[in-house]
């Protein structure tokens, strides 16, 4: 367990002492353990010793209300503006991706403040305190960390810079969706609709997990509440979709996966096998990402950034978003050590992933999700 990654935490979300910070507005009480002006070095470490995804918590928890900061209160209804930047985007991914809308919109209100920290102002769009980057672009802030060797100290730190809001709450969908620490098991997984009867089942799992603070699952509840937040949990239409279309290649062994009606047929002019429709696909949600590996001439797919970025540095050629992930439908994904090309397979029938698996194959878990 990473103790100092949970003390760090419960620092930031006032369960344990009176310091408080504001990554980029910091604010140090006078009855806080004295601190270093240590600044030298940049922190860029996304994830902790134990794998998880590290969340600086820019507005800190006990400073949170549910009305917003009096510095930014004007003759608009501030909390309701702020609500109505980000519901229309969370309620479309929340529905493509088996979530709440109304718990994806509280946490964007609890994390930043109705919008105020600097973090998840323009040019930011941070909504959520994630470290790291985000295609590339970071922003670094100075943040307050504890060793036992420096004792209070400041450090400056690499977050996630998005373009708009729509990329930070994609983002946190991708982050709910698919962190796991081992195959088949999701971190988040008790937050997801399909396994809860409401949205206080989601609070509930997240708390301890998300936020180490006893209350951020009622903080949360209250937000919803007050704010009639569950009134964007309603699909008040059908989901829109795109049909995946399969093909095999009996020479190499590949399977290729596209949307494209076009690049179907001319394939399957080149020889492929065309075995029909794989999955359906939403119009939007979290990326899946194709490459071409120009030396084996097979294709791969993923939803995850680092590892694209990872193929791409050692020779992958990047194509393009593929489709999206979304939905309640698993797509499994398995990798063939013997293989030299198409070493990667993914389906969405169970039967058929558990057949390649007595047949050698690895199972690698959930690729991405489908309708």
């Amino acid at each position: 367990m990473d103790y100092k990654k949970i003390f760090y935490l419960i620092i930031l979300l006032g369960s344990f002492g009176p310091a408080t910070v504001v990554h980029g507005e910091e604010t140090v009480n006078t009855s806080s353990p004295e601190v270093s002006d240590k600044i030298e070095s940049i922190d860029e470490t996304e994830y902790d010793s134990l794998g998880n995804l590290q969340f600086y918590h820019p507005i800190p928890f006990e400073e949170f209300t549910l009305e917003p900061p009096a510095f930014s209160r004007s003759a608009q209804n501030t909390q309701q503006a702020f609500i109505n930047q980000v519901a229309p985007i969370a309620k479309v991914l929340a529905s493509n991706n088996n979530l709440y809308a109304s718990v994806m919109i509280a946490q964007a209100i609890v994390e930043s403040g109705w919008g105020s920290s600097t973090l998840s102002k323009a040019p930011n769009h941070n909504l959520f305190g994630i470290k790291g980057e985000y295609n590339g672009q970071s922003v670094t802030m100075k943040t307050q960390e504890w060793s036992e060797k420096d004792g209070w100290y400041y450090i400056n730190a690499k977050f996630r810079k998005y373009p708009s809001y729509k990329e930070s709450l994609q983002d946190n969908v991708t982050i709910l969706k698919q962190t796991s620490f081992s195959a088949g098991n999701y971190y988040y997984s008790g937050a997801w609709k399909s396994n809860t009867k409401s949205y206080k089942d989601a609070t509930a799992w997240l708390t301890g997990r998300y936020a180490t603070a006893p209350n951020y699952g009622s903080t949360l509840n209250s937000v919803i509440a007050t704010y009639n937040l569950t009134q964007y949990d309603t699909n008040s239409s059908a989901v829109q979709t795109n049909a995946m279309y399969r093909l095999y290649n009996p020479n190499s062994g590949e399977h290729f996966y596209t949307a494209n009606a076009a690049e179907r047929d001319n394939i399957r002019k080149a020889g492929w096998r065309y075995e029909g429709i794989g999955w359906q696909a939403p119009r939007s949600g979290s990326p899946v990402y194709r490459l071409y590996n120009p030396n084996a001439g097979d294709h791969h797919y993923t939803p995850h950034l680092a590892e694209k970025n990872h193929l791409v540095k050692v020779g992958w050629r990047y194509e393009g978003i593929s489709w999206y992930s979304g939905g309640s439908k698993a797509l499994y994904r398995l990798y063939n050590p013997n293989a030299k090309a198409g070493v990667h397979h993914y389906t969405l029938l169970q039967n058929e992933r558990d057949n390649l698996i007595k047949h050698g194959w690895r199972n690698e878990g959930i690729g991405w999700y489908g309708q």
